[in-house]
């Protein structure tokens, strides 16, 4: 057998390092690094764009397939399994939703009961937390729709800009804010806006979603959650108690069974 020189040893070595570290952790074209949360997938889109060379017809085509295909991604990825991430700022947004019930329908003592059952036991398993989520996550989705819906409307707009006032990097900074949104907790900020626009008189919007989320609807959702809850509590007590008085009752038995004397059996 012919021996392999070592200058070709590694050369072939060289070879096999530049082979083996190719293409797959090369970062794709007009795909953004992935970070915590939502991120739309642009490796298969068919518009390209590039921030030295791309044109206002470049710019818009690429607009236009982001927002379809980031939506179509965006109710994908809110379909999954509730993601119940907690943060201070959504137990803020869910007690601000509540007063906000309570403002609208002056359903106080559900909300206040809403309230304390929603925050019990922070650091530990919340039956009553979980059910809220997933009784709200209907409106909760479509308010994230809706706050989506907006920020399109104001990222279209400026599709007649030339594309030296709307670059490409203005571009990208509004995809990122975009991605953003596609949140749990922005939807819960729409239906707290919702709510506090219920408690005023109507006045013109600028803006009006053709998605709607209705009031009475979440103040039916939460009044159920907390009722069921409370019972829920209710009959664990019962049952603790039962349990309770039993086991004192087999202690009595026991006590009477080992022919303890009356004056021990006392604690005379």
């Amino acid at each position: 057998m012919k021996s392999i020189k070592p200058v070709y040893m590694i050369l072939l070595c060289a070879l096999w390092f530049v082979v083996g570290c190719g293409s797959d952790d090369d970062p794709k074209p007009n795909t953004p690094k992935k970070t915590k949360g939502f991120h739309t997938d642009r490796s298969k889109f068919i518009a390209t764009i590039e921030a030295t060379s791309s044109g206002k017809q470049e710019r818009n085509d690429y607009l236009d397939e982001f927002i379809t295909k980031s939506d179509i991604q965006c109710r994908y990825y809110l379909d999954k399994p509730l993601r119940r991430s907690e943060s201070k700022s959504k137990s803020a947004l869910y007690m601000n939703l509540f007063d906000s019930i309570s403002a609208v329908f002056g359903t106080k003592d559900i909300t206040d009961s809403a309230k304390q059952l929603y925050m019990k036991n922070p650091n530990g398993p919340n039956e009553a937390k979980i059910a809220y989520e997933q009784a709200l996550s209907s409106e909760i989705k479509r308010g994230v729709e809706i706050a989506r819906e907006r920020y399109a409307q104001s990222m279209l707009i400026k599709k007649n800009r030339l594309i030296e006032s709307y670059t490409v990097d203005m571009l990208e900074k509004d995809i990122e804010n975009y991605d953003k949104l596609c949140d749990y907790e922005y939807g819960l900020m729409e239906i707290n806006n919702i709510l506090k626009r219920a408690q005023t008189p109507a006045v013109l919007q600028p803006f009006s979603s053709k998605l709607k989320i209705d009031p009475a609807a979440i103040k039916h959702k939460v009044e159920t959650v907390t009722i069921e809850a409370k019972n829920k509590e209710e009959k664990k007590r019962k049952k603790n108690k039962n349990i309770r008085s039993e086991e004192e009752m087999q202690i009595i038995e026991t006590s009477f069974d080992n022919n303890e004397p009356f004056a021990e059996r006392q604690g005379i």
